[in-house]
Formats: C-alpha cells, sequence, structure tokens
C-alpha cells in the first residue's frame, strides 16, 4: 500500500498502446492520487495534456472512443507515409492555443531535434505543436517543423523517460508488448491450421526487434534513476497490438488490472 500520495508519472509510448494511459488516470483518480508532474514520449502526451486541461478518464475516454482515425489519414510520399496536417487540426480542436507553462501540472513532452538528434524537453510551448513533435514517427510521419528546427519521435532512444522528473516518487508506466513472445507460424482458419505468409512473418520479426530496442532503452533510463522511489508497471497486452486502436474498453480493462494488482 502506498503512503505517500503525491507522484511523478513517467509513461512509455507505442502507437495505439497510449490509450492503456487512460487506466492509469482512471486508478489513480479513484485513489486520490496527486500527480505533481508528467512525463512522455509519443501518442501518449495526448492522455496527459487532457488531464492538465481539466479532462477527467471518462472525459478522455470518450474522446478517444470519438475519434475516427482512419478520416485522420492524409498521404504524402514525400517527407513522410502521412503529412499529418488532418492530426493537428484534430488537436487544435481540443488544446486551441492553450500553452504548457499556464497549466497546472507541470507537464514534459519528449522530442528529439531532427538536425542534430539532440533530446528536447517541451516544458513551454504551445501543446499542441509538442504533441505534434513527439508523436512524429520516422519514416510514417511528417516530422514536424517549430521555428527553424524539425523534430520527431523520442522513442528511439529513451522511449520512458524517467530522468526528465524532478520528483522523487515516480510510478513509470511502460507500453511494451513482450519480446520473448513465440512468432506466430499458423494461422487457423475454419479450424485448419495455414502457414503464415512470409511478409507476416517478417513484420513479426521487425516488430520484435524494434521492442527489443525499446525495452533495452527503457531499461537504461530504469537503472539510471536507482536514486528514486520507482514503482514500475507493465502490463500484460495480450494480443492489444500496437494498430490496435479500436481497442479503447480492452486497452483500459488490461491496464486497470495490473494498476490495482502493483499500485495497492
Amino acid at each position: 500500500m502506498f503512503f505517500e500520495k503525491h507522484y511523478s508519472l513517467a509513461l512509455g509510448g507505442w502507437a495505439a498502446r497510449w490509450l492503456a494511459h487512460i487506466w492509469v488516470l482512471k486508478y489513480l483518480e479513484e485513489k486520490k492520487f496527486i500527480i505533481t508532474e508528467v512525463s512522455w514520449t509519443s501518442m501518449g502526451a495526448i492522455i496527459w495534456a487532457l488531464y492538465a486541461i481539466w479532462k477527467n478518464s471518462n472525459e478522455i475516454e470518450k474522446i478517444a472512443k470519438d475519434l475516427n482515425y482512419f478520416k485522420l489519414i492524409d498521404i504524402d510520399f514525400k517527407e513522410g507515409l502521412l503529412k499529418w496536417h488532418k492530426v493537428y487540426k484534430c488537436l487544435e480542436s481540443i488544446f486551441w492555443d492553450k500553452k504548457i507553462e499556464d497549466l497546472d501540472i507541470t507537464l514534459k513532452i519528449i522530442a528529439t531535434n531532427f538536425d542534430n538528434w539532440e533530446k528536447i524537453v517541451f516544458e513551454k510551448w504551445k501543446i499542441i505543436d509538442a504533441i505534434r513533435a513527439s508523436i512524429s514517427l520516422p519514416g510514417i510521419f511528417k516530422p514536424h517543423k517549430i521555428k527553424e528546427n524539425y523534430y520527431i519521435d523520442w522513442w528511439i532512444v529513451n522511449n520512458l523517460p524517467i530522468e526528465a522528473l524532478n520528483w522523487k516518487h515516480v510510478i513509470a508506466v511502460s507500453a511494451l508488448k513482450k519480446v520473448n513472445e513465440e512468432l506466430k507460424r499458423k494461422r487457423k482458419v475454419f479450424w485448419i491450421d495455414f502457414d503464415v505468409w512470409f511478409l507476416n512473418l517478417n513484420f513479426q520479426i521487425l516488430q520484435r526487434s524494434i521492442i527489443l530496442m525499446m525495452k533495452q532503452n527503457e531499461d537504461r533510463s530504469i537503472e539510471n534513476c536507482r536514486n528514486k522511489d520507482l514503482t514500475l508497471i507493465y502490463p500484460d497486452y495480450w494480443e492489444l497490438d500496437f494498430y490496435s486502436f479500436n481497442e479503447v474498453d480492452n486497452f483500459i480493462e488490461v491496464g486497470y488490472k495490473k494498476a490495482k494488482e502493483v499500485i495497492w
């Protein structure tokens, strides 16, 4: 049982698994935890930016369910698979021109300067620009320009940014699947097992390689922060994958149970 209820949060990213962070908020709300600061990279930024402008877990859950992700797609084969102009407009309709420094909760949105590969921690700036910079997955989403610099996702180097937090008591939540899961070599169709197509198998291998790289940089962050009172949460996502954007309820259920098990 936790007796100290003032905590910082470090939240890992990985596409659709940002939805799982809703359950963290839901559980902490119930237990009346006080969040002093939050750091994250990638799409997890959206959840806690909403929280910081006084949206509760139920309101955030409704926003996540109402989003039509297919309508946010705009193709661009020059600078990235997606331009994300539509995403920016969507974020703008939610956050308007609110700035990070005007919020009551300390937010730290992490991104990478594309020109020199240096880490940037957005503690001041427009929320929508900081989020858009942090979710710019290389090769998929067009890098985001702020003034003279271009920014991309920071998950490549630091997917669980515990180091950015100043508060001693930290809850860190990973969004990664297990790296030791077996490859799926068979697929059942009408009770008959078929060999998985080689492209599907290669996709699994590529995904597993990326997860392994991200796990290594998360472990490095944990090791560098042993001086903090650190509570780690690793949900078991089962079949929920990084593209499972329509599985909001399942993400919340999985995470809520794990938060209850670890924190209480």
